[in-house]
């Protein structure tokens, strides 16, 4: 059985550091060696090579879960934004947040035997989420005018 819960956490933390994902699906082909999973995964911060953004995904997640934790995987796919397989999940399975499961299916004559959604649906914003440290010592009392930093300017 695969923690959707370790690999949902290891979505957020590499969407904080690089921006949020079009697709974060996890994919058990009905041929699948030992019931292992394709990671398949699309964001507009890949750029254009496919290649370079499989390697910096599973660098993100090496960091993320631990290199033990990526035998789990028997590959990870990064797929274009444009790509057909991520249009199909974008306007039958949108997910924003949560997990969609999908049972015995063809996927472009590919056989599923199991898809679990974490995320499909096109980012906001391309870049890296943001957050925002509040000060308790402002200098006016009146409400709103405290002032924000972002945690990089700390």
């Amino acid at each position: 059985m695969i923690d959707t819960g370790r690999i949902h956490k290891a979505m957020h933390e590499m969407a904080a550091q690089k921006g949020d994902f079009t697709l974060f699906a996890l994919l058990r082909r009905a041929d699948a060696v030992g019931g292992m999973w394709d990671l398949v995964v699309s964001a507009p911060w890949f750029k254009n090579s496919t290649l370079a953004a499989t390697q910096e995904v599973v660098d993100l997640l090496t960091k993320s879960m631990g290199r033990k934790a990526l035998i789990q995987f028997s590959r990870v796919v990064a797929l274009a934004d444009e790509d057909p397989t991520v249009r199909f999940f974008l306007t039958n399975v949108p997910v924003e947040d949560g997990e969609r499961r999908i049972q015995s299916t063809d996927l472009f004559g590919m056989q599923i035997e199991e898809a679990i959604i974490l995320r499909a649906k096109r980012p906001e914003s391309v870049g890296p989420r943001r957050k925002v440290a509040h000060s308790a010592l402002s200098g006016s009392s009146h409400p709103g005018s405290h002032k924000q930093r972002t945690l990089e300017q700390v």
